[in-house]
């Protein structure tokens, strides 16, 4: 997969809420090469501090106008200046990185489980898709947040005109419950899915037992800290079940490790260990 480096100038900073913001740059080479799923490391100053850049999915890209668009959530000092960046502002960033979701054909239907800052990669996610002719009507998204000023609710969310569901774990906007909650209603009526999920380490743990306990396929991307973002730190390493099917073998290890910025950040359900 190509990568690329380079500094990258700002278009667009939107507020979507107080602590939500969407930043957009002109990168024509990241845009080109891009698929759902992936993420770019981005150094959000340039005197080193600090030190690590940050790992970010890639919430959007336009190949027309060569841009690609990030959602984050500002946490803390590292997205504080991100979030100030303005209109012309240039910033170092790395990628696509890491693998991205399969494209599913348009014969059958998808569940989008996104908590908090998961929907960026299942919003491409859907975007591709229908792109590539699955229906709209057949896309599930749900949304979830722990409150209503942390949703990640962008409009083009709502545009795509997928089965959207909002969720609250207090209920002060949409549902009152949480992303696996809502999730599990969904299945109680539905049959035939792949389910897409990406979100908080609890809320993916969940998922994915509940996916292995209906034998329902589905893919999990996981959100960890990425120091280097491409392999070198393995900082990022996760435990993974070997699986024949992926051409692993036990090796007589009861686990083999993979790094989440490069044999990620999209496992299959049933890969990861979680214990």
């Amino acid at each position: 997969m190509r990568k690329s480096c380079g500094h990258y100038p700002v278009t667009r900073n939107i507020i979507i809420s107080d602590s939500i913001i969407q930043l957009t740059f002109k990168a024509d080479d990241i845009s080109r090469s891009t698929v759902p799923g992936q993420f770019i490391q981005i150094r959000v100053s340039d005197n080193f501090i600090p030190l690590w850049p940050r790992p970010f999915s890639i919430y959007d890209v336009d190949t027309r106008k060569g841009e690609i668009s990030i959602i984050f959530k500002v946490a803390g000092y590292g997205t504080g200046l991100l979030a100030g960046k303005k209109e012309g502002d240039t910033i170092q960033i790395l990628g696509p990185l890491g693998n991205g979701f399969p494209i599913p054909s348009n014969d059958g239907g998808m569940v989008m489980a996104a908590g908090g800052t998961g929907m960026p990669p299942l919003f491409l996610l859907s975007k591709f898709a229908i792109e590539n002719g699955v229906p709209s009507s057949s896309i599930t998204f749900i949304s979830g947040a722990r409150t209503r000023t942390e949703l990640f609710e962008p409009v083009e969310l709502t545009e795509l005109e997928t089965d959207l569901n909002v969720c609250t774990d207090d209920g002060s906007a949409g549902e009152k419950g949480t992303v696996v909650d809502m999730l599990e209603k969904i299945l109680e009526n539905k049959s035939g899915f792949t389910i897409y999920a990406c979100g908080p380490v609890g809320m993916l743990k969940k998922i994915d037992r509940l996916l292995l306990e209906k034998n329902i396929p589905g893919f999990l991307s996981l959100e960890e800290l990425m120091p280097c973002g491409y392999g070198i730190c393995s900082g990022c390493a996760v435990k993974v079940l070997p699986s024949p099917d992926r051409g692993e073998t036990d090796d007589n290890r009861d686990y083999h490790l993979k790094r989440v910025c490069v044999e990620g950040p999209v496992f299959e359900s049933g890969e990861v260990m979680w214990e």
